[in-house]
């Protein structure tokens, strides 16, 4: 569905038929035209494209392809769009690898967790689907760093504001003159509707970006995905009180993690991450909705959130 949430944004959601799951991109219509995000590759419906055609425009309208990080889910249609627009593609450097060596992206992010969640077995079959998932390989047009200008013309101007954390390289943009803060993946309250750890592989970095957006003056949260939290419905777009109760309750659920975590290190040691991830999942309350790894229909989600904690603390 696409939701026409200012005179210049359209959301669009996207079905992402391999997981199930909603994901939303974000049109920016200025001068240049920006989208935020490209989606998955694995779609059955090349939604953006209708999205466009019920604006009046076709992908060659697009100018700007602004990455919010490097996640299949969102950069998985960056080189086709590139080849039918031209477009730009921009990305903060921190996730860089993502679109331009993805060997070297799988070995240093994701091969550690699959190697201690399933063994080493595996590891070419699972390469072969991040691959897929992430698409050809492309140079990056405008490596992205924090507090960058991207001028859209017609009074558009988005800043980049580095909100690492759920990636080395996830940023937010920031139109300060209308108060919208696209967020992408940086604030991620209790995850996911699937009951699955809200993903976080640095959570030093995610709680001081978590502070920092406390201090960002905004009207709306615009997220990636619909995120479910402790009080409020799960939803995408967060706007007025509801922006500081979920900021809060990704707070807490972070330390919840981290205190789960920290309670049962003394008996992590040489165990599979599967029984670690469980053992941690087990301490959190019933009612925050978390489902064991047996129940999952990704278990890497979760244990990525646990495999990182430990490895960062210990």
């Amino acid at each position: 569905m696409n939701v026409a949430i200012h005179p210049k944004i359209t959301q669009i959601g996207i079905w992402w038929d391999k997981m199930q799951a909603e994901v939303n991109v974000y049109f920016i219509r200025g001068k240049k035209n920006a989208l935020i995000d490209t989606g998955p590759a694995q779609t059955s419906q090349d939604t953006i494209t209708v999205a466009l055609k019920e604006l009046g425009l076709k992908l060659s309208d697009v100018d700007l392809i602004l990455n919010t990080h490097g996640h299949v889910d969102h950069i998985g249609k960056n080189v086709p769009i590139k080849a039918a627009s031209g477009a730009q593609i921009s990305l903060h450097i921190g996730d860089i690898l993502s679109l331009e060596d993805r060997e070297r992206c799988f070995n240093q992010v994701y091969a550690p967790v699959f190697r201690a969640l399933i063994g080493p077995g595996s590891l070419d079959k699972e390469k072969a689907m991040l691959f897929d998932g992430l698409g050809e390989e492309t140079p990056v047009d405008r490596k992205l760093k924090d507090n960058d200008v991207i001028d859209l013309g017609n009074d558009i101007e988005l800043r980049v504001a580095h909100l690492p954390g759920h990636s080395p390289g996830c940023v937010g943009f920031y139109w300060e003159k209308e108060g919208i803060l696209f967020t992408g993946d940086s604030i991620s309250g209790l995850g996911g509707e699937k009951g699955q750890l809200p993903i976080i592989t640095d959570f030093d970095a995610y709680e001081k970006s978590l502070e920092r957006l406390s201090g960002i003056p905004c009207q709306f949260l615009l997220c990636s995905h619909p995120y479910r939290s402790f009080l409020l419905p799960t939803a995408s777009i967060r706007q007025g009180k509801e922006m500081g109760q979920f900021i809060h309750d990704s707070k807490e659920v972070t330390k919840r993690i981290r205190d789960a975590v920290i309670k049962i290190a003394h008996t992590a040691k040489g165990r599979p991450l599967k029984e670690i991830t469980d053992d941690v999942l087990a301490q959190l309350p019933r009612e925050m909705g978390f489902k064991r790894v047996m129940e999952l229909g990704m278990p890497i989600f979760s244990a990525t959130t646990v495999f990182w904690c430990f490895h960062r603390l210990y």
